[in-house]
């Protein structure tokens, strides 16, 4: 039997079935890449945003965690020394505590601590520091005197500490209880809680006991 080859003129079969995926195929597929894209969008987010997280909690702790250390460095070196305020005469007060002190908009303290470095006696200042810290803005704050004894006029250095923080108050250890206020003269407490409230750690508390014997050389040799 002759099989005839029905072509055009051109000699291009007149039939020639096409192969391909229909607009329906396409559409299906186009919506299943992008339900993928965007599963895949949402893991990347997230793994970003918890990683960011996990970056500022760090970083925040880190804040909190040498704002401690600082503290410890003052409040562990607190000295029995008295001293003269604006060029006043001497004080009994060692240590003073109290609402809006050092303008602080919740509790202040100030106190002289010991220690302070000068290697060789290459400044012209002692070992010892009038300090203090107090609540600007919710921002706690170290502010401190080059000299203990100030004259009429000066002004203490600031440094902020740490931000964050609402409120800071103070306890004291004495006689075996604590106390809400410290105003006696002549004397130190033998303990000092620290009690502070962050934004979002809520609150901390900090003791620190004080050394029995914290009297300077200068209160030593009057004494």
């Amino acid at each position: 039997m002759l099989k005839i080859n029905r072509q055009n003129t051109f000699g291009i079969p007149k039939k020639v079935r096409q192969q391909g995926f229909t607009l329906l195929e396409v559409l299906v597929a186009i919506a299943v890449f992008a339900m993928l894209s965007l599963s895949a969008y949402q893991v990347m987010s997230g793994v970003q945003t918890s990683d960011q997280q996990s970056r500022e909690h760090n970083a925040r702790l880190q804040e909190i965690q040498r704002a401690m250390v600082m503290m410890d460095n003052d409040f562990r070196q607190v000295v029995a020394r008295k001293t003269r305020n604006q060029g006043e005469k001497v004080s009994d007060k060692l240590l003073l505590t109290g609402e809006y002190l050092l303008d602080s908009s919740s509790h202040g303290i100030m106190f002289t601590r010991t220690g302070w470095q000068n290697p060789q006696q290459m400044f012209p200042r002692g070992e010892n520091v009038r300090v203090g810290y107090r609540i600007i803005e919710d921002t706690l704050e170290r502010v401190w005197f080059r000299y203990p004894d100030t004259v009429v006029g000066s002004e203490p250095l600031t440094r902020q500490v740490l931000a964050g923080v609402t409120k800071l108050s103070f306890r004291f250890f004495s006689n075996k209880k604590w106390q809400e206020a410290w105003s006696e003269g002549g004397a130190l407490p033998e303990g000092i809680m620290v009690q502070m409230t962050l934004e979002d750690f809520g609150e901390i508390e900090r003791v620190y006991m004080l050394p029995i014997s914290a009297l300077s050389a200068d209160d030593k040799e009057s004494s």
